[in-house]
């Protein structure tokens, strides 16, 4: 039981590394910031300063000037970033051409005392404050310049200590002693007992000082306990390696020497292994990416480093443990005692179990890692002084941990009762078998209910722990005793509908896959039994490995036994063996001995989702073994009602294959089971089948998204579990999904095919050779998401069959090649779709006749490529053509008539004429709107178009809320990497930069950069298009060499795909010329000039926009140069 005296507050103690140079060292302050914005709205909104909430502050190099702001100073952590800012902006600015350092010890000195004075009044003020202090204490940390090799710092201290006091000197002396790096500045002297002492940066032997502050907290807190470690790092290093051996290897050892002697991340790993079984305690965070070439120095790059922070502090992992620290800290319970976290103590001391009261349940698997979040949530729950019994439920997929999650909860409350009963909660023999053992041992009533009785009256603290409570027939509501003020109950279920018995949402864990980094950690330990060692090749098989298992607890530790018992198998061994027999290799654990094994059960992953698949109805099997072969995550309803709506209208455009059709009638049976008399879809049943398969947890429903999704290794098993024949059920599967999918193209239809793209993609990974039936509506769903390439692919294959097939003559197969032509288009292959879009315009005038409406749109196309090949005069002819042909054939307002004048508008843009432009979109945007609906693709693209004019008639305000309005329903309709919405990301980009607001254009150019470069590759046409506004953007910043560099790549890239004569590479011309002129390169801006308006002369003209406008900037470079 609980004392019922006040329990002393643990200390929390805050630790910030080095940074080496300056600008990583804003990443220590932001984190810090974060975790104090939460600290803020825990406590109501109550702002608390780090001097207040931390009783220990340390730090070295910058880190060490960041704990002297915040702990000896009192700077409120906003003030600290801004001051930090500041700093380093002005040590770091100018460097020095001579001599061994690279920066002027002057300037640190003068700004570091700046910094004190303007924060106390005076600069001479002294680091140790010389009073009696109980708040928070600051220490900061530099070397012994002449006595590096003991590897021991010097600490500059806030208080007085009786023995080895260190230097007495003045605050701006300490921080420059933490500061002065041999490479950044100069070493200092500063009077010790009257003698000078030469002091170089503590992170020299000291980059992490956590294990001297530990140390130090020991010292001078001997009797106290240990809350919360909060240890902040200033962004990953690069990797430390030894170069190959040359002629300059001396200067390489050096660099490997300094790099291993300022490497903070060893000295977290070091206490990581020191609090290995001590959780909810020790903190680190450290940015993980983006910070390893930031250089020395680099105070151009605070604002880098800040993103690369923010985007580090939105990683859920991030988040998750940020959350665990500050509850730590927060309720500043002890954890360990201070010897104990200085490493003084065995962490093997007084681990006996004393066995007062009742007390009797396994312990949890010595390898268990992780759950931190969830241990704590439920401590939280289970041991709350509330009068009223607490009842919490852990559910979730078997093989996810549960049990051992809550054997490791009992471990560590294990003080907080006087009585344990743990039961096996499987069946209501067993519930009531572990009741009655418990009345025999007590002497309390008979049977299980006068246990219950017994607990409802008891006075003293219980836990009864109902464990795999995954028998519905159970009622384990019934053994829940309805009261107990000093009671509380841990169920585990694979059951969802189990979350009902808990008292409060909060009461309810669902246990899922573990976090990525600890299920990488458990396979180590396990695999290499705690001491192999592990080559590069084999910790990235381990992150693979545990990716491949969706990071299923279970799953992990089975592998990892297999592995440690199969002496001479590596883990990219095991990897590869899994890849190809996945069964079998996780199966394999139930031929190891028992001494290989790390639990007591004989289930492995398989055997049980076996037993929960047993207990299924006919109709849930039957749909589980059709999910496995779509994809496991995005499985919505829509996909099976639409396909049955839809199954006995659908028409493919060849006669099905023996397979095809006994694939049909088998899916047309099992769907119109979901259909009422009347044939209209019934919710109801199908929602009783998905209701089935979720009640055991082998598939989860996402609230927020509306769709379902399967474990990626049930996934996996189901294929084996129910499918027939491999080859009969993914055909079953592929006609489910063609079934699903119209020929429409509203905004609903688009929207239900741009959700397919995974399935999609899953289907044809399963089976590349399905039928021309199938790629018929699948070549949709590509064409709708963008996926141009994947799009092409089917689109040719569809085009060989039919022309095999159908022979050159039948529409379908003119609507392949026309199709294929458009496609073309997107992919930048301009020159291929020129050549498709001839074919099938002779072939429409030859059976169709000079007017129909097929001819039309294949005129039409054929505008369009050569609106893309430059030739816009051509452009022109054709478009007026279709338009005044549409016009009297179709009518104004008719979705083709639209689109010829949305064409003709987007053809006078690129011939200069702006204003007739601007009237054609504003008629197009209107009739769309009135037509097709605000969000219709067709009007979200006449508002890119129009928004577009408007930029090009200097109309920039209206250009910019136009394109923002379009590129939200972009994201929402398309999502954030469809080619459409990267279109307008870079339109709204390229508007900022017309508004001047070029940071933040260089932001969404980046974006859109580096997704285009994903998607399409690195010289397609819109990749250029990016990469020379981003240029651009560059050159409005001043960063003309930046500019340089990509303008050249894209001039290069230009001549070589379009030629030297397209308006395009001509552009990029011009736009080289100008970086050159702002270099002061006038020879070679003027060479460029000439050449890009000689040529504009010659084939646009010389009246044309492009070709004024290299005229103009060609004399205003000449009257610049005089």
């Amino acid at each position: 039981m609980q004392s019922n005296q006040e329990t002393p507050k643990g200390l929390n103690i805050l630790c910030i590394d080095k940074d080496g140079g300056g600008v990583r060292g804003l990443s220590s302050l932001i984190i810090l910031q974060e975790i104090m914005n939460h600290v803020a709205k825990a406590n109501t909104g109550t702002k608390v300063h780090p001097y207040e909430y931390f009783d220990f502050i340390a730090g070295t190099g910058t880190g060490g000037i960041s704990a002297c702001m915040l702990g000896r100073l009192r700077m409120p952590i906003a003030k600290a970033v801004s001051e930090y800012a500041k700093l380093v902006q002005e040590v770091f600015k100018d460097k020095k051409f001579s001599g061994p350092s690279m920066y002027k010890g002057t300037k640190l000195q003068s700004a570091l005392k700046t910094m004190v004075r303007e924060a106390t009044g005076d600069e001479g003020e002294m680091m140790n404050e010389r009073r009696e202090n109980d708040g928070s204490k600051t220490v900061i940390f530099a070397m012994a310049r002449h006595n590096l090799n003991a590897g021991l710092p010097v600490l500059f201290r806030s208080y007085t200590v009786s023995t080895n006091p260190g230097p007495d000197c003045t605050i701006w002396e300490a921080c420059y002693a933490t500061m002065a790096h041999p490479d950044l500045f100069k070493s200092i002297n500063i009077l010790e007992s009257s003698v000078p002492q030469s002091f170089v940066g503590g992170e020299l032997g000291c980059s992490n000082p956590i294990a001297h502050v530990l140390s130090e907290v020991n010292r001078i807190y001997p009797d106290h306990q240990v809350a919360s470690i909060i240890s902040i790092g200033a962004g990953h290093a690069r990797t430390i390696q030894v170069l190959k051996p040359s002629r300059w290897s001396r200067t390489r050892d050096m660099v490997v020497t300094k790099e291993m002697a300022t490497d903070s991340e060893r000295a977290a790993e070091e206490m990581v292994a020191r609090f290995e079984g001590t959780s909810g305690m020790y903190f680190r965070f450290n940015v993980d990416q983006g910070m390893q070439n930031m250089q020395n120095g680099s105070w151009e790059r605070l604002g880098e480093a800040m993103q690369h922070t923010k985007a580090y502090l939105q990683k859920g992992e991030t988040t998750q443990k940020l959350e665990a620290a500050v509850r730590a800290s927060i309720e500043r319970r002890g954890v360990i005692s201070t010897p104990h976290a200085a490493g003084k103590m065995s962490h093997d001391v007084d681990i006996s179990i004393r066995l007062t009261g009742f007390k009797r349940c396994p312990a949890p698997t010595p390898f268990y890692t992780g759950r931190e979040v969830e241990n704590t949530q439920i401590i939280a729950r289970i041991t709350s002084e509330n009068d009223k019994l607490r009842v919490c439920v852990v559910y979730g997929l078997g093989g996810s941990g549960k049990t051992q999650l809550v054997l490791s909860v009992i471990e560590r409350t294990w003080d907080n009762w006087d009585h344990i009963i743990y039961l096996d909660a499987s069946s209501t023999e067993a519930v009531e078998k572990g009741f009655e053992e418990f009345a025999s041992a007590k002497n309390v009533g008979e049977g299980h209910k006068g246990v219950i009785e017994w607990l409802e009256s008891c006075g003293e603290r219980w836990l009864v722990v109902f464990d795999n409570a995954d028998t519905p027939s159970t009622n384990i509501r019934q053994y829940i005793p309805a009261r107990g003020r000093s009671g509380s109950v841990l169920i585990t279920t694979r059951l969802p509908d189990l979350a009902s018995l808990a008292d409060g949402p909060d009461s309810v864990c669902r246990l899922s896959g573990m976090r990525q980094t600890d299920g990488v950690t458990l396979l180590v330990k396990i695999a290499s039994s705690g001491n192999q060692y592990l080559s590069d090749n084999d910790t990235k098989a381990a992150e693979e490995l545990v990716q491949d298992f969706g990071c299923l607890a279970l799953a992990i530790v089975h592998a990892g036994a297999y592995i440690a018992h199969s002496r001479g198998m590596t883990i990219a061994e095991y990897r590869s063996l899994f890849l190809t027999q996945r069964q079998r290799m996780l199966e394999e654990y139930n031929e190891l001995p028992v001494t290989a094994k790390h639990d007591g059960r004989g289930d492995t992953v398989y055997t049980t989702w076996r037993m929960c698949y047993d207990q299924l109805k006919p109709e849930s099997r039957e749909l589980l073994g059709l999910i496995a072969y779509l994809h496991y995550d995005g499985l919505s309803v829509d996909i099976f009602k639409r396909a049955a709506q839809q199954m006995h209208s659908k028409t493919y455009p060849l006669p099905l294959t023996d397979l095809e059709s006994q694939a049909q009638n088998h899916i047309k049976q099992y769907l119109s089971t979901f259909l009422d008399s009347d044939g209209s879809w019934d919710t109801v049943k199908f929602a009783r089948v998905m209701a089935d398969l979720t009640s055991y947890s082998l598939i989860d429903y996402d609230r927020m998204n509306v769709v379902y999704r399967v474990h990626v290794l049930v996934h996996d098993w189901a294929k084996t579990a129910v499918s027939p024949t491999s080859r009969l059920a993914t055909e079953c599967a592929a006609t489910l999904l063609s079934l699903s999918i119209d020929g429409n193209e509203d905004t609903e239809s688009l929207a239900y095919k741009r959700q397919l793209g995974l399935h999609v993609t899953s289907m044809l990974m399963h089976n590349s050779n399905l039928g021309v039936n199938h790629l018929e509506y699948f070549k949709d769903v590509f064409l709708s998401t963008g996926q141009w390439s994947q799009a092409a692919k089917l689109i040719k294959q569809l085009l060989e069959v039919f022309q095999r097939e159908l022979w050159d003559d039948n529409p379908k197969t003119w609507e392949a090649v026309h199709c294929l032509a458009l496609t073309y288009i997107n992919l930048g292959r301009y020159d291929e779709a020129e050549q498709l879009h001839i074919q099938e315009l002779n072939a429409c005038k030859r059976l169709l006749g000079e007017e129909h409406p097929k001819t039309l749109t294949s005129m039409n196309n054929l505008a369009m490529t050569y609106s893309r090949l430059g030739r816009h005069s051509k452009a022109e002819q054709l478009h007026t053509q279709v338009l005044n042909a549409r016009k009297r054939l179709l009518g104004e307002e008719h979705p083709d008539t639209l689109t010829s004048m949305n064409n003709l508008a987007a053809t006078y843009s690129d011939l200069g004429r702006h204003r007739e432009a601007e009237q054609l979109e504003v008629q197009v945007l209107n009739a769309r709107k009135r037509l097709l609906g605000e969000e219709h693709p067709d009007t979200l693209s006449s508002m890119n178009n129009l928004a577009s004019t408007y930029s090009d008639l200097g109309r920039y305000s209206e250009a910019e809320q136009l394109h923002i309005q379009e590129l939200n329903a972009c994201k929402r309709l398309l999502g954030e990497e469809h080619p459409d919405t990267l279109t307008s990301m870079n339109n709204l980009a390229m508007t900022y930069s017309d508004l001047g607001r070029h940071s933040e254009a260089e932001q969404l150019h980046t974006q859109v950069l580096n997704a285009y470069k994903q998607l399409l590759g690195e010289e397609h046409p819109s990749t250029l298009t990016s990469m020379n506004n981003l240029a651009l953007t560059y050159s409005r910043l001043g960063r003309h060499s930046e500019a340089e560099q990509l303008h050249i790549q894209v001039l290069n890239a230009r001549k070589r795909l379009l030629g030297e004569e397209h308006p395009d590479t001509l552009t990029s011309m011009n736009n080289l010329a100008m970086t050159y002129s702002d270099l002061n390169r006038w020879d070679d801006a003027g060479e460029l000039y000439h050449k890009a308006r000689n040529i504009a002369e010659r084939t646009l003209g010389s009246q044309h926009p492009h070709t004024q406008g290299f005229r103009e900037n060609l004399t205003r470079m000449q009257n610049k140069r005089q």
